[in-house]
């Protein structure tokens, strides 16, 4: 695949998985892998590491209304919140890092929005999938990474954390975490094949995670 002048396009990664699943750690060794270059990988690629909702201006405005402490929001109002921002992201930042053979990496994308909002929140998947399908639908992921993680183990990784402020979502408690673990599972199970999801082991030690989640991606970088 190619962009302006011929130039090879870069290669959309997504990371996702249940709150304290190790995402933004693994986020950013993969988007440092990818810019030092692996085998099968250019090496020197330029790569953006995100995090969604945010990485604009809109987006982590909207970000504070959707994660902050004390807001009273349906499961609606934030997929629709997050299906704005996640549309900003790919029209300001995504599509013209991919044009110019950027890698891009997204901590959280669809896969969230569907297990949160769609499964756990009860808004309905049919309805998750059509939203997002219809106004944040291109480009997409070259790769979707879940990582999977036993809500309770997550919840221990969260609550050891230094200086973690946590957020409205985070403090729906460990039941709610429960059913988002089985909407992300209920993702991988509907979309394996058609979006190009694995799920990774997020259990193991972070090292062999990274190794992991390399291998996989690497299959679509090259």
């Amino acid at each position: 695949m190619s962009g302006p002048q011929g130039k090879a396009r870069g290669r959309f990664v997504v990371l996702d998985g249940i709150d304290g699943c190790g995402k933004s750690t693994q986020a950013a060794r993969l988007a440092e892998a990818l810019r030092r270059g692996k085998p099968g990988a250019a090496p020197g690629a330029e790569t953006l590491h995100l995090r969604e909702p945010g990485s604009t201006k809109l987006g982590e405005a909207l970000r504070g209304l959707v994660l902050e402490r004390g807001g009273d929001l349906s499961p609606a109002v934030e997929a629709l919140l997050f299906a704005t921002a996640r549309r900003q992201m790919l029209d300001e930042v995504v599509e013209p890092a991919l044009a110019r053979g950027a890698h891009v990496v997204v901590e959280r994308f669809h896969p969230s929005t569907f297990a949160y909002q769609g499964f756990a929140g009860g808004l309905g998947e049919d309805a998750v999938v059509e939203l997002l399908e219809r106004f944040a639908g291109a480009p997409r992921p070259d790769r979707v990474i879940l990582l999977e993680i036993e809500p309770e183990v997550a919840a221990r990784r969260l609550a050891s954390a230094r200086d973690r402020r946590g957020d409205r979502i985070e403090d729906k408690g460990l039941e709610f975490q429960r059913r988002v673990a089985e909407g992300f599972r209920r993702y991988a199970r509907r979309f394996e094949a058609t979006l190009h999801v694995a799920v990774v082991d997020a259990s193991l030690p972070e090292a062999e995670v990274h190794e992991r989640v390399l291998a996989e991606v690497l299959r679509a970088v090259r």
